[in-house]
């Protein structure tokens, strides 16, 4: 277990103590303590305050980091290591984020079906524990079924292909109308193209959309 260095001062059952009500209204409040005017219990509960949000300040960073906060004096990586706790509190390894350039930031991956090294990101393998990252270039994420009965059969993390749809083109004089049941068909037409042969004189008689509105982001984790 990570260690952390920063302790509470008086926080023992009957420390000697300033009450609460007396530290409020005690004057020194503002002023500070004047020479030879503090009592060891006002002195104590100075101290009291600052050491509790201290140790728990280090407690925070230690159990989000897994590792030994040192009463060392060394500020700079104490602060480092605070705005790294800040974030991995805030999003787990492995969290997929839209990041809207091309280079993710330091200490963030790729969503691209890279292979990553658990050794040197295990919080992230806790996420993919088989060391190889989701592929979500071009693709939308979808909400996992989890029992619902709306999208059944799914695993996490597991990939569905487009779904068919139905329409057709008609004929100018519309006696004719050739069906089109098929992705591929419906993506081109356009060009009232179907399985390959090109048709002229028809017209769409029902139209679809196959692909919603969006915006390209690129999808990023953090590693560490």
């Amino acid at each position: 277990m990570a260690k952390n260095e920063f302790k509470p001062f008086a926080i023992g059952a009957g420390a000697n103590v300033t009450p609460q009500a007396d530290w409020e209204e005690m004057p020194a409040l503002f002023t500070g303590f004047q020479s030879g005017k503090a009592s060891s219990a006002q002195v104590n509960k100075a101290i009291r305050q600052a050491s509790f949000v201290a140790s728990a300040v280090a407690q925070f960073i230690s159990d989000t980091l897994s590792q030994d906060i040192l009463d060392n004096g060394n500020s700079s990586d104490f602060i480092n290591e605070f705005k790294q706790a800040i974030i991995n509190g805030s999003l787990p390894a492995g969290v997929p984020v839209p990041w809207p350039a091309a280079i993710p930031p330091q200490g963030w991956l790729k969503c691209n079906g890279a292979i990553f090294s658990t050794a040197m990101y295990p919080l992230l393998a806790k996420a993919y524990p088989t060391g190889k990252l989701p592929d979500l270039r071009g693709e939308f994420i979808r909400g996992w079924d989890d029992g619902r009965g709306i999208d059944t059969g799914r695993v996490l993390l597991s990939s569905q292909a487009a779904t068919s749809i139905q329409g057709s083109l008609e004929s100018q004089d519309q006696t004719t109308i050739i069906p089109i049941n098929n992705y591929d068909a419906i993506m081109t037409y356009n060009q009232h193209a179907v399985g390959g042969v090109q048709y002229s004189g028809y017209t769409l008689r029902e139209e679809f959309s196959v692909r919603s509105r969006n915006v390209a982001f690129n999808y990023i984790v953090r590693g560490s």
